[in-house]
């Protein structure tokens, strides 16, 4: 198992790049599910099956790549 400091520039980035793809991905998410209702504008249309499908899947595909990248560069533990 190695540690993050061992890790070099190119890995970091790797690793980097795996949480900011999650981030987005669960952003997007939070938008289609849980937009706040603004004061005096029409509320949002609800998203559709299709949206909320692939929000998801790209979300849980995020999250298995974080994962599968951790482990390649840091080890199973």
């Amino acid at each position: 198992m190695r540690s993050p400091e061992e890790l070099d520039e190119e890995e970091r980035a790797r690793l980097r790049r795996a949480h900011h793809r999650l981030r987005n991905a669960s952003q997007a998410l939070e938008a289609l599910t849980a937009a706040p209702r603004q004061r005096g504008r029409w509320d949002p249309r609800p998203p559709t099956d299709e949206a909320l499908d692939g929000a998801h899947a790209e979300l849980r595909a995020a999250w298995d790549a974080v994962w599968r990248t951790e482990a390649e560069l840091l080890g199973d533990g």
